[in-house]
């Protein structure tokens, strides 16, 4: 459920809260973090891999039954975390990307420290955000490192 927090919220804060939620398994906190077409491109991906089709309806509608929404939520936050594996999840950094973007959408990079010998950091991820009623909201997560 969105809170009045929400609104107010930055994109690179949503996007620290929604790689939060992932780490610490809140998948109805990611589920509510994700926008419309977040959510329709984790269920198309889902119905892919052999979900059932009447599934992916109910869930895409809100009317999956209590286990069955569980269920694939715990997969989806598993699948997040697959793809940000390999990094220090508790040293992100988190930067809105300044190049233009179109209205209402947003681009953070999300940045996993080197060596603390070296300095610096690199790109581990990015996440495509969109403006939704003046809260962001998660499109996509696109690793750019693996584990």
């Amino acid at each position: 459920m969105s809170t009045d927090a929400d609104s107010a919220m930055a994109p690179d804060q949503t996007a620290r809260a929604f790689v939060d939620a992932v780490v610490w398994g809140e998948h109805n906190r990611v589920w509510e973090l994700l926008g419309l077409e977040g959510r329709t491109t984790v269920l198309k991906v889902a119905a892919s891999r052999g979900m059932d089709e009447v599934l992916v309806a109910r869930l895409r509608d809100g009317t999956a039954s209590g286990p069955e929404r569980e269920e694939f939520l715990t997969d989806l936050v598993n699948g997040l975390r697959a793809d940000l594996a390999g990094n220090d999840l508790d040293a992100l950094e988190y930067e809105i990307d300044t190049a233009p973007a179109e209205p209402g959408r947003s681009r953070v990079v999300i940045q996993a420290p080197l060596n603390p010998i070296l300095g610096g950091f690199l790109p581990a991820a990015s996440v495509e955000l969109s403006n939704d009623a003046g809260q962001w909201k998660v499109e996509r997560l696109v690793p750019l490192t693996s584990g």
